[in-house]
Formats: structure tokens, C-alpha cells, sequence
């Protein structure tokens, strides 16, 4: 029995299987285009680096820009908020010169004259 079965095993692999030639897919290399892809690995890395680094250089760029242009912003509401108060302060008509002069302190020294005035901004 046991040499029966083994008989069989090798007739399996002895027998071949008819090639299906009808349904068989050949495939056709283009010599050029596959010596470019296997010899084209450091240009495509080279420029993948490439557009990485013009990508971060420009996304600086538009950060500097932001920041630029919020210290732009800033000191426009500031000088905004200057001139409000010079605007208000002229419209009240009081003469802060005079009241300037009211209230100043004068320090003097054996060299030197300091005037000491509070301010209101």
C-alpha cells in the first residue's frame, strides 16, 4: 500500500499541465524607461528634498509676513488710540499747559535742574 500511494505522488508531479497559451499575459519591457526607473531613484529623492525645502522656505515666508504685518496692526490701534486722546484732550478745552505748569516740581542741584511733572496719556 504504502508504495502504491507514493507512486501516485510522483505520477502528480511527474504530469504537466497544458500551458494555457490564449488567456496568457506577456509583458513587454521598454528598455529605456526601465533603465530610467531603476537608475532614477536619487533624481526623484533629490527632488522630493527639493519641493520639501521650497515648501518650508515659503511657509516661512508667509509666517514672517503674518508677524510683520500683526506688529503693523499693533501699532496702527496704538497710534489710533494716541490720537484719540490728543483729539479728546484738545476738544475739552482745558489748558493743559497751564495745569502742566501747576503741577510741576523743580529740583535743583549744584550742576544740574530736574523739572518732575505728572502726565496723563
Amino acid at each position: 500500500m504504502d508504495g502504491s500511494t507514493e507512486d501516485q505522488k510522483v505520477s502528480r508531479k511527474k504530469r504537466k499541465k497544458s500551458k494555457n497559451r490564449e488567456t496568457k499575459v506577456i509583458l513587454k519591457f521598454d528598455d529605456s524607461k526601465r533603465a530610467e526607473f531603476l537608475t532614477g531613484f536619487r533624481k526623484r529623492k533629490n527632488e522630493r528634498k527639493e519641493k520639501a525645502k521650497k515648501e518650508n522656505e515659503r511657509l516661512l515666508k508667509e509666517a514672517r509676513a503674518k508677524v510683520k504685518q500683526k506688529n503693523r496692526d499693533e501699532k496702527r490701534k496704538k497710534l489710533e488710540t494716541i490720537m484719540e486722546n490728543f483729539e479728546r484732550l484738545k476738544n475739552s478745552g482745558e489748558d493743559d499747559l497751564t495745569k502742566f505748569e501747576s503741577e510741576k516740581q523743580v529740583f535743583e542741584d549744584e550742576n544740574t535742574t530736574v523739572t518732575v511733572a505728572a502726565i496723563d496719556i
